[in-house]
């Protein structure tokens, strides 16, 4: 049987990738010259990290 402290391991597993997913995103984005994707998806990784805080 699968306890509640292993989903709570794997929900967080999954919460940091896709916090680096995002932050690899907008490194990508400003490496090949596209400042307004970073900006976006930078947003969208600040208002993530934000909200995985509540």
């Amino acid at each position: 049987m699968i306890s509640d402290s292993s989903i709570k391991d794997d929900i967080v597993k999954c919460e940091e990738s896709i916090a680096k997913i995002l932050d690899r995103a907008v490194k990508l984005f400003k490496r090949t010259d596209l400042p307004e994707l970073a900006e976006k998806w930078d947003r969208i990784l600040k208002t993530y990290r934000s909200k995985k805080r509540r």
